[in-house]
């Protein structure tokens, strides 16, 4: 111990003397280990945080699959959820959630609150207790009981009730009706944050096997693989197709581990790209701490000389040497989390949209542990090479030339090459990811939307159950007349499910008479209810016939005798009726499941409605007029900007026409269509800012072994010009042996970038992963800088004087 507290004292002794490589060192080891902390921050707090439930690797979420109309991962309809949980062998229990939304009235004004409603075992299938009073018990739920209990959720509690610990037992006001509060559950994510209050799923006498409108969360029971539970579901989905061939055709069975629930499998891949982008960095951190080291080394060769010569041990001499850059790590991974902390709260500020647990990234005990471990392998890393070349020195030649002149052996020479080299390489393989990532996002901004998102504003309307479909049409006809009226609004309309942002509602639909089985040829469209003014106002185009109007109001208790009209895109109108008019025609919608004919009045062109990065969607638009859907999304398209300025406007219109409904979920389009590329935009600037550091600590690193070798040859290059050798001549050679190795490193880093890019291709729109511009781009740009690294030092050289380097000599 006594030993390396002197190693310790000596080295802190050594980094002084040496203020600008200390300085350096510890820039470059906060870099790396700054990065890599705030991004494994973020990886930690999304994968690595465990669920809130107990044993969450017996969970599993449970879809229905119709292949031939590709549903993947579709909602579970009631009635096959109920048969599901009462004839599957492998499971504990199976649950249910159904998302909604009630207005609260009686604590000042009426808010919209997100409401879950869930099966009596639901809390216990999750493993979930709650802070206070009780979840809801067995029986609730059923037809006939009373029902009209909730559950809040923590944050509801928090921030509405101020954590009342008497809140258990109290009454609320949800869309006019009394409701028992009975419990509030803990803190957590995800089923615990979905909604702000939760109710009992009343069980439906007579469900259907048409609305796919569950998610549903099933207990494998003890010893049942997930493999076991998945043939057990599918055999019971086959049964139920039998049983109920014609809504059930083609039915079966998707599921996910819970380990899924928290983050998708495209925002997994991201993470851990960037974690593998920030390790790249943390190589590259290394690699020119390992050359400053080096070049340290060589000129401490006297040094080393002597206290080899007094009977320092080979040992001794390479331990010291790993002091000096462990003490450097550590020094500089102290440096790195302040850098992380900053950093961290820069990764807050991007906000980006879908990266759940955001409010969790920070600094923890495993962060930290994280960081410490990180700096000592990057100063052991960074230490081997040069604690393994010091022992190597010719003690006569050391002390008999010194420092003077010396340069290094050509192995050392050839190892400082290699090094640059290799932090060309990783630089170029980070250069190429972020540009790979920086035009796939510029692609994604510049694809056609198909709608128009300036001075458009979106607000929800939430309508209470005791609004039927006569009341909701008078409403919206009113609200919408006198939202018109408003000065600085150009135009308004409705739709059910907002742009973008909204969840994917979709059908099958063929053209009337076609056979009823028709396989895999059954096409699917996404379905949104919408107002006349609809196309208006989101700046669609109407290519064929009209918009709705009023008089195309459906009777949906009876939906044939009103004749439904339907409005198709224009990728719908080309798939069913190609090459033909298709105003006038009859369609199906809901084939096979409603079968609700409908009349084709007009054709609009292609929106990207549920996200720029997919294609064109196939769309059915159907009249809002006498449907009873909840929530109502109002578009408004202002004349002046920002379109937010009239939200105080629309509070008081709504006020006037019914003093209980909340007018929530502002935001206007841009915002919407931002939100919708924030993940994108992350992970570009993410990876463009792990690359341009990258491109600095490799820059830094030619320079400075350039700079390194032009001040170590300065005798040398003396002799030269005194024996004749012309100032392009001195500058070819300094430039010529800085360059090789840049060069050499640039073709290993374009093998690496093609091998590696591969891992980005999911995160890529609109370009391929070996797009060509991007690397000749990045290649141009790696090259222009590496020679300019090493022309600097290449003019320092031609400022030699061959007197004085002679004289030295």
């Amino acid at each position: 111990m006594d030993a390396i507290l002197r190693d310790v004292r000596y080295a802190l002794r050594t980094l002084r003397r040496n203020p600008v490589f200390t300085l350096v060192a510890l820039v470059t080891i906060a870099l790396g280990v700054g990065a890599n902390t705030a991004i494994f921050s973020v990886v930690h707090a999304v994968l690595l945080r465990p669920l809130p439930f107990g044993q969450p690797d017996h969970l599993v979420q449970i879809w229905e699959t119709r292949v031939e109309r590709g549903w993947n991962r579709a909602s579970p309809t009631e009635a096959n959820f109920w048969d599901l949980q009462e004839l599957n062998r492998t499971f504990e229990d199976i649950g249910a959630y159904r998302f909604g939304s009630a207005n609260l009235t009686g604590f000042g004004f009426p808010q919209r609150l997100r409401t879950g409603f869930v099966t009596a075992g639901f809390f216990r299938i999750l493993r979930v207790q709650p802070v206070l009073g009780r979840t809801f018990a067995p029986g609730e739920g059923e037809p006939g009981e009373e029902n009209r209990l909730v559950l809040l959720s923590n944050e509801l509690w928090r921030t509405q009730f101020g954590s009342d610990p008497a809140i258990v037992g109290q009454s609320l006001t949800l869309d006019g009706e009394t409701f028992e509060v009975v419990g509030v559950l803990p803190a957590g994510e995800p089923w615990l944050n979905f909604s702000d209050i939760y109710a009992p799923l009343v069980r439906d006498p007579e469900p259907d096997r048409v609305n796919l409108e569950l998610a549903v969360v099933g207990r494998l029971a003890r010893g049942v693989s997930f493999e076991a539970g998945l043939a057990d579901l599918e055999s019971v989905a086959r049964r139920l197709e039998e049983q109920y061939p014609e809504e059930n055709a083609g039915m079966g069975i998707n599921m996910a581990p819970a380990s899924e629930w928290i983050a998708s499998e495209t925002l997994r891949r991201a993470l851990w790209v960037l974690l593998g982008a920030v390790g790249f960095l943390l190589l590259i951190a290394c690699v020119n701490l390992a050359n400053l080291l080096i070049a340290k080394g060589t000129a401490r060769q006297r040094e080393s000389a002597v206290r080899t010569a007094l009977g320092a041990s080979n040992r001794r001499l390479a331990r010291q040497m790993l002091t000096e850059s462990l003490l450097l790590g550590l020094v500089g991974a102290g440096l790195g989390l302040l850098l992380a902390v900053w950093s961290i709260d820069l990764v807050r500020s991007f906000n980006p949209a879908g990266l759940p647990r955001l409010e969790h990234v920070g600094v923890n005990v495993s962060v930290l542990g994280f960081t410490i471990v990180v700096g000592v392998l990057a100063g052991m890393m960074s230490g081997l090479i040069p604690a393994f070349q010091a022992p190597r020195v010719n003690i006569v030649t050391a002390l008999r030339e010194g420092d003077r002149g010396v340069a290094g052996s050509r192995g050392q020479k050839r190892l400082r090459s290699a090094l640059v080299a290799a932090e060309v390489a990783l630089s170029l393989m980070l250069l190429v990811g972020a540009g790979l990532l920086i035009r796939s996002f510029i692609e994604l901004q510049s694809v056609e939307r198909g709608f128009r998102s300036e001075n458009r504003l979106v607000a929800a309307v939430n309508v209470p159950a005791s609004y039927d479909g006569q009341l909701t049409n008078d409403f919206l006809q009113r609200f919408l007349a006198r939202v018109k009226a408003v000065p600085q609004v150009r135009s308004a309309a409705a739709v059910s499910t907002r742009p973008i942002s909204g969840g994917n509602t979709s059908l099958a639909i063929v053209p009337a008479g076609q056979p009823e089985d028709l396989g895999e040829s059954v096409p699917s469209a996404t379905w949104r209810l919408v107002t006349g003014e609809f196309f208006r106002v989101m700046g669609i185009p109407l290519l064929k016939g009209r918009a709705f109007t009023e008089r195309d109001l459906i009777d949906w208790e009876d939906p044939a005798s009103t004749r439904p009209r339907v409005v198709i895109s224009q990728s719908l109108s080309e798939l069913l009726s190609p090459g033909e008019d298709p105003i006038g025609r009859m369609v199906i919608l809901w084939q096979g499941q409603g079968d609700l004919a409908a009349e084709v009045v007009g054709v609009v062109g292609n929106m990207r409605e549920r996200g720029l990065d997919t294609d064109p969607t196939r769309a059915v638009y159907i009249p809002y007029y006498g449907a009873n859907w909840s929530p109502i999304n109002i578009i408004v398209h202002t004349a002046s900007d920002p379109p937010t300025a009239v939200v105080s406007t629309l509070r008081s219109i709504l006020a006037d026409l019914d003093p209980d409904l909340p007018l929530s979920n502002v935001q206007s389009m841009d915002e919407i269509v931002s939100g919708s590329v924030a993940e994108r935009r992350f992970n570009m600037a993410m990876l463009a800012i792990f690359a341009g550091v990258a491109l600095l600590l490799a820059l830094a690193g030619i320079y400075g072994v350039q700079s390194y070798s032009v001040a170590r040859r300065t005798s040398e290059i003396g002799v030269r010009v005194a024996l004749g050798a012309s100032r392009d001549n001195v500058m070819g050679l300094v430039i010529r042996q800085g360059i090789r190795p840049a060069a050499f490193g640039i073709v290993l880093g374009l093998l690496g970038a093609f091998l590696l890019s591969r891992l980005l291709s999911s995160l890529l729109f609109g370009i391929a992963p070996s797009d060509p511009g991007t690397y000749v781009g990045v290649t141009v740009l790696l090259g222009a800088a590496a020679l300019l690294s090493c022309y600097l030092p290449a003019r320092r050289a031609l400022r030699i004087d061959p007197v004085t380097a002679l004289r030295e000599e």
